[in-house]
């Protein structure tokens, strides 16, 4: 089964869901994915000083190789909704032009892809409805062809898997061949025997007396500020840690008692959530759109047991776990905080941690995955 993934994250990004799949689905007896990334248009490669608009072509072994078209000829993907002609698609459709044409199943992971493909009536496609893509963007022109693309894709996809009940609701309703398959725990971030110098400096603060909250991910607009400055406010042992890409015009260092980091390797973030008293889900409950989002951060705080202070979303909810302790407001968190001490623990012994990750890994979403396959498009 030769699988053409496509992926909206870079291979050597910060690994996630598609990563995680594509290697679990080359472990698999005669699975072949070839993983294709984003194209870099030649503009964002100038702005950046960088030459990463050219072609790239990696093999990881028998079963896996990379491939990233070349963005030489392609203005910004926003650009496409004044492209009457396609003209910014020719160059990638022609370069993906044999790998389409040898793939049994095409794999999207996000409807942005979908004009690459979409005059294709001959190969198998699958839709991994992983994120709300028209909420996760702030761009006016982007959010129109991202609406629109997903709409025809939900309407062509041969199989659409959705990561949350929120978005499985809606595809059930476009897609008959719809399926709810979560996010899950990256059980390499089970060793915490790793160099770090964030969890190093945690460590200290713990030493000297004070109480870490922590959050791992990116800071973008749903990110709840006022919730992170409530709980540093409430106690000066509180700190907050806060370890990711802030693309947030926000300075956290103005406050003493929040720690901020830029993203560090995947192989830390182990160690680090390790060092944390409490971890935080501190997303905003502003919009239904949240309810979209099934939180794979959670699940890596829940693989080390944490005591966890989560925004209360449809997601959150059904994890229903005793130590996710959820909140609608920051007098909600102020309650918590009183009590800080109280608050369990979300499994009682190492037996009940161990079924929860071995149940809630990738390789166990990833064989849950490929039974839908050859059960739906063989």
């Amino acid at each position: 089964m030769k699988i053409l993934y496509f992926s909206p994250i870079y291979w050597n990004d910060l690994k996630q869901r598609p990563q995680h799949l594509a290697e679990e689905f080359a472990k698999m007896p005669g699975v072949h994915i070839t993983f294709v990334e984003p194209s870099i248009s030649i503009l964002n490669s100038i702005v950046r000083q960088n030459s990463d608009y050219k072609r790239r072509n990696q093999i990881i072994n028998d079963s896996l190789q990379i491939f990233r078209p070349s963005g030489s000829l392609r203005f910004p993907r926003s650009c496409e909704s004044l492209d009457i002609f396609h003209l910014n698609q020719w160059f990638e459709k022609r370069q993906l032009k044999n790998l389409v044409s040898s793939a049994d199943i095409i794999w999207l992971g996000s409807p942005v892809f979908y004009p690459l493909i979409k005059s294709n009536n001959s190969k198998k496609i699958v839709f991994d409805r992983m994120d709300d893509y028209v909420f996760l963007t702030n761009n006016a022109l982007m959010k129109k062809l991202l609406e629109k693309w997903e709409l025809e894709l939900l309407a062509k996809a041969d199989l659409v898997i959705s990561t949350s009940n929120h978005l499985h609701k809606h595809s059930q309703t476009l897609c008959r061949q719809s399926y709810l398959v979560k996010n899950a725990v990256d059980t390499a971030i089970l060793n915490i025997n790793v160099d770090s110098l964030v969890a190093d400096e945690l460590r200290r603060l713990k030493q000297e007396g004070y109480y870490i909250f922590g959050y791992v991910g990116a800071i973008d607009h749903w990110f709840d500020v006022e919730a992170v400055k409530a709980i540093t406010d409430f106690d000066e042992k509180f700190v907050v840690c806060l370890v990711g890409r802030n693309n947030l015009n926000y300075n956290f260092e103005q406050h003493n008692r929040i720690k901020y980091y830029e993203t560090v390797p995947k192989s830390e973030i182990g160690a680090i959530i390790n060092a944390f008293d409490i971890s935080l889900y501190p997303f905003l409950r502003n919009s239904d759109r949240i309810d979209t989002i099934n939180p794979v951060k959670v699940y890596e705080y829940l693989s080390f047991n944490k005591v966890i202070l989560a925004v209360d979303s449809e997601e959150t909810r059904l994890l229903n776990w005793e130590g996710i302790n959820l909140y609608n407001s920051l007098e909600e968190i102020r309650k918590y905080l009183k009590d800080i001490d109280t608050l369990q623990r979300p499994f009682y012994d190492q037996e009940q941690l161990e079924n929860f990750v071995v149940h809630n890994s990738w390789e166990a979403r990833a064989k849950t995955i490929m039974e839908l396959l050859i059960k739906e498009l063989q």
